[in-house]
């Protein structure tokens, strides 16, 4: 099978601080098709996917159209946006005759002048290969589903979990389908049901965990092709944006709406049940000050560069030498200027540090420390969900009692090797506090004594009265019931 393929990620917050270029694409990678920059990429993990590798370990003759991805941030500038979906086109255009056309689109991206980036790839693709062609995407859990990106795609394939460790069985299921499709064995019928509730829910808990089990459990059992939900991203501020449920037949269009609705009013009516356990900074610090268990692990979630934050916030840290919280550890705050001097005073050293706080309000004050540097290094990296994230310039520092890692590029905390690379045991450390909403739950729960989810000041504020495009009526910003997408939701 010849098979197009091409990845643009960038899960969009429009109330980052942080702009999105080219070069924030070059940070984390970057593949352009009429160049052959960053060709090495093509045989590497991307997005804890390669599709173009996925594809080619199956025998397929595969033309990879671009590989893309930013880390969360700002919309992408419009000439960056346009730069790389043309890239994309091109290779398409120029490519021959395809068999299917798989893409990795994350679902939630905005740039200038573009609200659906998905849909604008996906209208612009079908209209050159047409509608005998499959077109499949694997998406990120926290797509927002919009009526182009269904009305394009012949199959939108997000992952399960949350943490997203399930993305390499999503791919290999979108083959799957896509080879099935081409070769006639499957007509997918596909139906999406938009949800009006807008939040992020974790997979590793009930009843969350119970709704994602019964999704495998019908797919096991044949009653469709794929049954999915999309949490939906609401900091990106579309009119769209919001819960998703997909179901995906061998051509019973009733079917698939039927389980899809389904899926939409069940996962409606856990609305309360699963919102995340976020509490307030002083609880935060109460609740881990009191526990018995050891590490207590602290997400502080709302200063998570996975969400658009820029991982500079001092909330935490500040209020934690406030109570003199000793034995403990945090990773990571991004501040590549803390770093340099750190690296420049040398490992041993003792300095006054002017640290985090420097991306605006969200962010902090400044805290003004003495700090001794612990450990430097500029080859370290962590290996999160498939990806291979170095610190940059990375130093770790200790401050009253708390053994700090900062770093040059910016990142969420996804594994222990934050701590590791540095010198540090976060297993014997009584707080561990890790600028992450989620992921880092697939590596430290293994260990933790207690996980505590904070909702201190930060950029991924779960508060809904800042957004100004999100569709209404919509919960939690609107009480139930009330009517959308032509039904009654209580």
């Amino acid at each position: 099978m010849r098979v197009f393929c091409a990845t643009l990620s960038h899960e969009t917050n429009r109330y980052s601080p942080l702009p999105t270029n080219l070069e924030s694409y070059r940070e984390f990678y970057l593949f352009l098709p009429s160049t052959r920059e960053g060709a090495h990429y093509l045989d590497a993990p991307m997005e804890g996917v390669n599709l173009y590798a996925a594809l080619k370990r199956r025998g397929h003759d595969v033309v990879c159209g671009l590989a893309a991805s930013a880390q969360p941030s700002m919309p992408t500038r419009r000439d960056v946006y346009e730069f790389l979906r043309d890239e994309m086109i091109s290779a398409l255009q120029s490519g021959g005759r395809f068999d299917a056309v798989a893409l990795f689109l994350h679902g939630a991206q905005v740039a200038e002048g573009f609200e659906d980036c998905a849909g604008d790839v996906l209208a612009r693709i079908r209209s050159m290969v047409g509608f005998d062609v499959p077109v499949g995407v694997l998406l990120d859990l926290h797509a927002n589903i919009s009526d182009a990106m269904a009305e394009h795609a012949d199959i939108l394939l997000p992952c399960k979990e949350y943490p997203h460790f399930d993305f390499e069985n999503r791919a290999e299921q979108l083959i799957d389908l896509l080879e099935a499709t081409a070769e006639g064995r499957v007509r997918p019928a596909m139906r999406v049901t938009r949800v009006p509730m807008t939040g992020t829910y974790f997979t590793t808990a009930e009843p969350m965990r119970g709704f994602v089990d019964a999704l495998y459990e019908m797919e096991r059992r044949g009653e469709v092709l794929n049954a999915s939900v999309c949490h939906g991203f609401a900091p990106a501020d579309v009119e769209y944006a919001g819960a998703a449920t997909i179901s995906i037949t061998n051509g019973e269009p009733e079917r698939a709406v039927q389980v899809a609705d389904g899926l939409a009013a069940r996962l409606f009516s856990l609305r309360d049940a699963i919102a995340p356990p976020f509490r307030s900074l002083v609880e935060t610090l109460d609740e881990a000050q009191g526990a018995a268990e050891r590490p207590v692990v602290i997400a502080d979630a709302t200063d998570n560069p996975g969400g658009g934050a820029s991982g500079d916030s001092t909330f935490i840290l500040r209020a934690m030498l406030g109570r003199r919280m000793e034995d403990a550890a945090l990773a990571m705050i991004w501040d590549p200027e803390a770093a340099t001097l750190a690296s420049r005073a040398g490992e041993g050293a003792i300095l006054p540090l002017r640290l985090g706080g420097k991306c605006g309000p969200t962010s902090g004050a400044p805290l003004d420390v003495t700090a001794r540097v612990l450990r430097v290094r500029d080859d370290g990296f962590q290996m999160g969900q498939g990806m291979r994230c170095p610190f940059g310039l990375a130093a770790a520092v200790a401050v009253d009692g708390v053994e700090v890692v900062i770093n040059s590029v910016r990142n969420q905390t996804f594994t222990p090797e934050c701590f590791t690379a540095f010198g540090i045991d976060p297993k014997a450390k009584r707080y561990l506090v890790v600028k992450s909403q989620q992921h880092f739950h697939e590596h430290f729960a293994k260990f933790a004594g207690k996980i505590i989810y904070a909702k201190a000041p930060g950029t991924v504020e779960q508060a809904s009265a800042r957004y100004r495009n999100v569709g209404r009526p919509n919960w939690p910003i609107d009480t139930p019931p009330f009517r959308r997408f032509g039904r009654e939701w209580a």
